[in-house]
């Protein structure tokens, strides 16, 4: 049974992937900074769906401490890994703030988080796999300057998580282009304008409200990179209408990620997680 991990499963589009994830015959291991909510998370799909194998684990991306206690669990615990989907995320928040290790917290979860923890889980993959980064399609409202965006000083929410999602997604792009083979793929997915959980200024949450498509919808093309062998690495995929709503297809990539672009990216990641590619 091949074994997928999807991080912050405990709710929304994360939640709706391990499900997708666990009907396709795979094994299923979540993520959730809380070991409550993770549990509660398992049972739900174990109980809609009794023949799942399904197990979580704590981890938080904020914390490069439960970062490296994450890794040593799971290779105490576990084989190697088939999938991996990096979903978790800091929602927009209103008042600036940082991780435990000091990066503006949007930026410090969504990329720095999601590069460190791919990192150190890369060594444990299994002869065919893949990752799957979840970016958004404000990933093209970023600032022109790559790396973390805003300070104490001078905080824009909108644009510290804009600037967050742009990195997922050139992380994506550039560990195709530095690992990608016949056995290893990195892809990139997002859901366009879907429900999660609630979060942002009331304007948003009105019209997601009644806008927006539910969290399963918003999944898909999440569970179709992790799971369509025919899509290539490199790939980018959100829904098909207006990439708001609808089935899976073709995103656009923003013109700006040029091959010096998504080099930089990795830079930042590196210089701000101290990890590095080693396989």
């Amino acid at each position: 049974m091949p074994l997928a991990i999807v991080t912050g499963a405990n709710t929304g589009l994360g939640f709706e992937t391990a499900v997708a994830l666990a009907s396709k015959g795979f094994e299923v291991l979540i993520t959730s900074r809380s070991t409550l909510k993770g549990n509660a998370a398992v049972s739900r799909i174990t109980e809609a769906n009794p023949m799942a194998k399904v197990s979580m684990m704590e981890l938080d991306l904020a914390s490069m401490e439960s970062i490296n206690k994450f890794v040593s669990a799971y290779r105490a615990s576990f084989g190697a890994w088939d999938v991996l989907v990096n979903n978790a995320g800091a929602k927009i928040l209103s008042n600036y703030a940082e991780t435990d290790f000091g990066v503006e917290y949007h930026y410090g979860v969504n990329a720095v988080g999601h590069f460190a923890l791919t990192m150190d889980l890369l060594k444990h993959r299994a002869g065919n796999s893949r990752v799957v980064s979840v970016a958004s399609i404000v990933a093209r409202f970023a600032p022109s300057k790559l790396g973390p965006a805003g300070s104490k000083q001078n905080y824009q929410a909108g644009m510290s998580y804009s600037a967050s999602k742009l990195a997922n997604l050139a992380f994506a792009l550039e560990l195709e282009n530095l690992l990608g083979s016949e056995s290893f793929s990195s892809l990139a997915a997002h859901p366009g304008f879907a429900r999660a959980e609630p979060y942002g200024p009331k304007t948003t949450r009105f019209f997601e409200s009644f806008l927006a498509q539910s969290a399963k919808a918003g999944a898909r093309p999440i569970v179709e990179a992790a799971t369509n062998k025919n899509i290539p690495g490199g790939s980018y995929l959100g829904p098909k209408y207006l990439e708001l709503w609808g089935d899976s297809a073709a995103a656009k990539i923003p013109s700006r990620l040029t091959t010096h672009e998504l080099s930089q990216n990795w830079k930042i990641l590196e210089n701000l997680s101290g990890k590095k590619l080693i396989v």
